[in-house]
């Protein structure tokens, strides 16, 4: 009897060990499936790509179609933080459409390829989640469904060539007036940069903005001072390009 001891302590052991063993496994897929050890989502893709695969133009619709919000989700983390990213609208003219836009402050992604917009106190707005052709779907409690397009992926277009943007521009505002002359130039300078001159005459039409160089961005044409934020312009269907979003300075950019 002395000697058949060690047998079932070891017999115990080994019994204790192979219990132990799964209970541990699992714990590891827990936490693999709750995506603690996979920050990156179950796409694969980091924070950082999933906004960089997700920001552009869009415009949110209500589900006739009939009433339409440009934006522009833009890749600058929001002020305040809370990895959240700045949303650009023309906010008046938006909540005139759709209500709920007044309150839009910035935008994360979800999962799923979904895309957040929230309050600047962080309350969720609406959430988009992905269905096809550039197409993202919510439903509003109380309210209805809505729409968030990209154009880009929904109405496929011909992006434009540097080219076929430089030289002249007649700069003035959409509800007409006086007009001044912009000159997109082809050649870059020594920076890289594409250079941009605008005539004096447009002092009142661009304020404090002074206008340094132009690129395009996708499907938009940018022009960009020595510092700060640029000011985005979309294609238009009768030609011409106008400011998005116009805020209190609806320009517009047409051939001379």
């Amino acid at each position: 009897m002395f000697r058949s001891r060690p047998f079932v302590a070891t017999a115990l052991g080994l019994v204790l060990l192979a219990v132990a063993q799964p209970v541990g496994c699992a714990a590891a897929g827990a936490n693999t499936a709750s995506g603690r050890s996979a920050p990156e989502g179950a796409a694969g893709r980091s924070a950082a790509e999933a906004v960089a695969a997700l920001a552009g133009r869009y415009r949110i619709t209500n589900a006739d179609g009939d009433r339409a919000c440009p934006l522009v989700l833009t890749t600058t983390p929001a002020t305040g933080g809370g990895g959240r990213y700045g949303v650009e609208l023309d906010q008046p003219a938006c909540t005139q459409a759709i209500l709920f836009t007044a309150d839009i402050f910035g935008w994360r992604p979800g999962a799923g390829n979904s895309i957040l917009l929230e309050t600047r106190q962080g309350r969720l707005i609406a959430e988009f989640t992905e269905g096809v052709a550039g197409t993202w779907e919510a439903l509003r409690e109380n309210d209805g469904v809505y729409f968030l397009v990209n154009p880009a992926l929904a109405e496929p277009s011909r992006v434009p060539e540097p080219a076929e943007l430089a030289g002249p521009w007649s700069l003035g505002r959409a509800d007409g007036g006086p007009a001044c002359r912009v000159e997109l130039k082809p050649e870059p300078d020594s920076a890289g940069r594409l250079p941009a001159v605008a005539e004096p005459a447009c002092a009142p039409l661009f304020g404090r903005f002074a206008l340094q160089s132009w690129r395009l961005d996708g499907l938009d044409l940018l022009l960009l001072p020595a510092s700060g934020p640029p000011l985005r312009f979309v294609a238009q269907e009768e030609g011409g390009w106008a400011k998005m979003p116009a805020g209190s300075r609806p320009l517009v950019l047409t051939r001379p």
